[in-house]
């Protein structure tokens, strides 16, 4: 994460410079892949079914453990799956940068050509 925050200060700052078809690219997978980990965010709250361990108390705790492992808060796979999809939107908004800046460039460029030819024709 600190890796692409300071990606981030780069990118603001002109040090870095990602060609507009490039991050265009890598937001496009970007995007893709938290699409996959919102799906497989998803699929753990299914990963254990605890009434399935029976009814004995034992069984109950164990079932709750592996319950707290798939979808708890600290340290269950929903959470590093959470913090994966942080990153990558972190990465999104680096890649992001250049193709909307570049965007917001081009309009300002042609509306300022449009400009100049309306006000030759006059």
């Amino acid at each position: 994460m600190l890796t692409w925050r300071g990606l981030a200060a780069q990118a603001d700052s002109a040090q870095l410079q990602i060609p507009e078809g490039v991050a265009f690219q890598c937001d496009k997978v970007c995007a893709d892949y938290v699409l996959h980990l919102e799906l497989m965010l998803e699929k753990t709250k299914w990963l254990v079914d605890t009434d399935a361990y029976g009814t004995l108390p034992s069984a109950q705790l164990l079932g709750a453990k592996f319950k707290r492992l798939a979808d708890g808060e600290e340290g269950s796979a929903a959470a590093v799956i959470r913090q994966h999809i942080e990153v990558i939107e972190l990465m999104r908004s680096v890649f992001r940068r250049y193709f909307v800046d570049t965007e917001a460039v081009d309009q300002s460029v042609g509306a300022r050509i449009g400009g100049i030819g309306a006000g030759l024709g006059e």
